[in-house]
């Protein structure tokens, strides 16, 4: 990751997130995961969730293939799946940049379809768009043959992790 901070814009909209420099739960599980040292969650394999193949803190990429085993349509990759996507890359860019003493949940998620993903390469971009001490808000786009095929919105309510939660 060659940068470590976002551009001064970008930190005036994001409050309540860990410096850039910390060293996180969350960021140590992201890095474990792209590096194989911590094994994916169980819902991740049951329900076939590709990593993060690149992040920063508020900035998460994956360069995937869709599987056609994925589809219900014939060529078309089911929307209900690429919905899973979306909240599962918003939780992953909550990862990147919340506070150890943070908890995050999704509150609303919403896609709008673009243009049919097929099966083959895509590329999805999640940025922390917006976040407070209490909600944040994040943006999944898929980019496949360079148009984007859909976009994400997700509203994480974010709680402060008590006892139990540690």
């Amino acid at each position: 990751m060659p940068e470590t901070t976002l551009p001064a814009v970008r930190q005036n909209r994001l409050r309540g997130l860990a410096p850039a420099d910390a060293d996180t739960r969350g960021r140590r599980m992201l890095a474990g995961l792209a590096d194989g040292t911590v094994p994916d969650p169980p819902a991740a394999y049951t329900l076939a969730l590709p990593p993060a193949t690149s992040w920063l803190p508020g900035l998460i990429t994956c360069e995937t293939e869709l599987d056609a085993a994925l589809t219900l349509t014939p060529g078309v990759v089911f929307g209900g799946w690429i919905a899973c996507l979306v909240d599962h890359f918003a939780g992953l860019v909550m990862l990147s940049a919340l506070p150890d003493e943070s908890g995050f949940l999704t509150a609303r998620l919403s896609v709008d379809y673009h243009a049919p993903l097929i099966p083959g390469p895509v590329r999805v971009d999640t940025e922390l768009t917006s976040c407070s001490t209490r909600l944040a808000v994040a943006e999944v786009r898929f980019v496949q043959d360079g148009r984007r095929a859909c976009t994400g919105t997700v509203e994480q309510i974010i709680h402060r992790r008590g006892v139990r939660d540690a």
